[in-house]
């Protein structure tokens, strides 16, 4: 607007305009928040000007505005624009306002927020098919939980409604709790989540997605919890209600992560000693990079840069060129140039406790699924994109720095997660790993097993397989495998699975429309994004 005389006959409409932005609902909410934005700027500046003509005074006056009808149109203004921003833009949290997926399924996800209590004031928000408080009744039916984890979009009402579809399609509903922590980057308190929590108690949140290496969570409240510990927590609550009643046929618990909930639940299982507890299996999906246990890494041969296929195979590593802070720094490997978080500091600090950690990874049930078509990398020169898999229409995803356009189509390394995002990670920690996600997983479960065997224990291999699919979570979670390692269900075999050398300690047979377009055409970005990092 500028400060002009023109000026003057605008502050009516602003006025006006200010007010019907609280009316304002469907697809033009979004809009709304903007412009709200903007008149609460502008209503702030009225406040705070010297005297001009769009306050109605003399250029010249050296006084603050003080004229009561000019205070008066300003803080209408400022009410409107704040009131939106207030109700409107925080809830429901942006991460989890887009509800295609649940309302494919049929799940009401509102209907099932839960909370984890860390402390007397803050909670994990959680969705779970059943409630976590002690004070919760029993529950007989249940045999398994699964814990899924989301992406970087941390879109976990999309999470959740998928897994309670999946157990609903295989007729295990009732015998199965589904549970789906909320790792936002957004505080919401206990009269917004759920008011049967404690009153005046605050969610946990993460500014960053420093969550999926365990980093520290931070709050409005004193006290911070690591990703890492937030899930220890969890597994001994649902293993403390097996013992105490509360859920007394639970057999299995199975964590499941996709994208970056993939590094997070295949750090988490690396450093935790719950996951030593039997009957518990963790199944990784699709990780953008996984946590190296020495200095070696698959030497050139293994990390062609094109699309080597679901047979590629590695056994040959050996020392990068360049400085281990470049590849080998927590999170890619175990070297430490500094604090992490609350969780592996001591870690840091002690290295028998990593020793201690390597020894007992091969005894944990960690298993590893990929998906056969996740073999694009948009961000990284001289890789050569699949034309079958990496130009799919429909898409117009960035950045695109080396990559050229097939008919058109620019390269997507993150669909079908995400229709305008290339977020596959390129830095060298990632690109030493491999090409891809593909060829990066498979290098890895390759790895584990040179690792061991130089160790002296030869008879170590990875659990691993495939689904038909690229950066797809539904695809992973509703694959034959999937169900048949999570539900003990095999009703199509796969050859597309390679077994360890060593029973699994859990007995198996005992058991998208993604929405990526800008916030000002209505929708919020990565809302529902799979996304690595």
């Amino acid at each position: 607007f500028g400060f002009s005389s023109a000026c003057r006959g605008a502050r009516p409409s602003l006025k006006r305009i200010a007010m019907s932005l609280k009316f304002v609902k469907g697809p033009m909410q979004a809009q709304s928040r903007l412009h709200a934005l903007i008149l609460f700027l502008l209503a702030k500046s009225l406040t705070l000007c010297r005297c001009s003509a769009i306050a109605g005074c003399s250029a010249s006056s050296p006084e603050p505005c003080t004229s009561g009808s000019h205070e008066a149109d300003a803080a209408t203004m400022m009410q409107a624009g704040a009131g939106l921003l207030e109700v409107e833009a925080l809830w429901p949290p942006a991460q989890l306002s887009n509800n295609a997926t649940c309302e494919t399924d049929g799940v009401d996800s509102a209907v099932f927020q839960h909370g984890l209590m860390m402390s007397d004031v803050h909670f994990m928000p959680i969705y779970s098919t059943h409630p976590l408080s002690e004070s919760s009744a029993a529950s007989e039916s249940i045999e398994r939980a699964v814990i899924y984890i989301h992406g970087l979009g941390a879109n976990a009402n999309s999470y959740f409604c998928d897994g309670v579809g999946i157990a609903d399609e295989h007729n295990e509903a009732a015998s199965t709790l589904t549970l789906t922590p909320w790792f936002g980057n957004q505080a919401v308190t206990a009269e917004e989540w759920n008011p049967q929590l404690p009153a005046g108690s605050e969610s946990i949140s993460w500014s960053s997605s420093s969550w999926l290496s365990g980093g520290d969570s931070h709050s409005s409240l004193p006290g911070t919890y690591s990703s890492f510990t937030v899930f220890d927590k969890l597994v001994k609550l649902l293993e403390g209600h097996k013992r105490n009643g509360k859920l007394p046929n639970l057999k299995h618990i199975s964590i499941a992560g996709f994208s970056a909930g993939c590094q997070m639940a295949s750090r988490w299982a690396f450093f935790s000693s719950a996951e030593n507890s039997a009957g518990i299996q963790v199944v990784v999906s699709d990780c953008g990079s996984y946590l190296y246990l020495n200095s070696l890494r698959p030497t050139p041969e293994c990390t062609v840069t094109r699309n080597s296929g679901p047979d590629h195979k590695c056994d040959s590593f050996g020392q990068p060129d360049g400085n281990q802070s470049l590849y080998n720094q927590y999170k890619y490997g175990l070297y430490f140039t500094g604090p992490t978080n609350s969780y592996v500091d001591p870690f840091v600090i002690n290295s028998s406790l990593t020793i201690a950690a390597i020894d007992a990874f091969p005894s944990k049930n960690v298993r590893f699924l990929f998906g056969k078509a996740d073999v694009c990398m948009c961000g990284a020169a001289g890789m050569e994109n699949d034309p079958d898999y990496c130009f799919p229409t429909g898409t117009d995803c960035t950045p695109n720095y080396f990559q050229s356009a097939l008919n058109d189509v620019l390269c997507c390394d993150t669909y079908p997660a995400s229709f305008v995002y290339n977020v596959a990670d390129s830095r060298p920690g990632g690109m030493v790993q491999g090409s891809n996600r593909l060829q990066r997983g498979l290098n890895y479960v390759h790895y584990l097993q040179y690792f061991y065997a130089a160790r002296g224990d030869p008879s170590y291999k990875a659990t691993w397989g495939l689904f038909d699919g690229g950066h797809d979570s539904a695809a992973c979670f509703s694959s034959p495998l999937f169900t048949e390692w999570v539900f003990g269900i095999n009703d199509k075999p796969s050859s597309d699975v390679h077994k360890r050398g060593k029973p699994s300690r859990l007995p198996i047979s005992d058991a998208r429309v993604p929405n990526f377009r800008s916030w000002l055409a209505g929708e919020d970005p990565l809302i529902d994004a799979d996304l690595d990092d």
